[in-house]
């Protein structure tokens, strides 16, 4: 089995993001997903990816391939 699944546990859906977090500016930074498996990173479905929620007073930025809005 090639394919990532989510982080999340009991969660066995495929994996679309990789969510990391900069700790130094109170930031959680959500993209597409990791070519590779990163250390520090967190592999999340879809679901899982769109309705995260974060500590009062941190930002979410999140990064979109451009060229895959179909």
């Amino acid at each position: 089995m090639n394919e990532r699944l989510c982080s999340k546990t009991t969660c066995h859906d495929e994996a679309v993001a990789t969510l990391t977090y900069v700790y130094a500016d109170s930031m959680v930074v959500v993209g597409p997903l990791s070519a590779d498996v990163e250390p520090h990173g967190y592999d999340l479905c879809a679901r899982h990816a769109s309705g995260l929620s974060v500590p009062q007073g941190w930002e979410v930025l999140r990064h979109v391939a451009l060229g895959n809005e179909h």
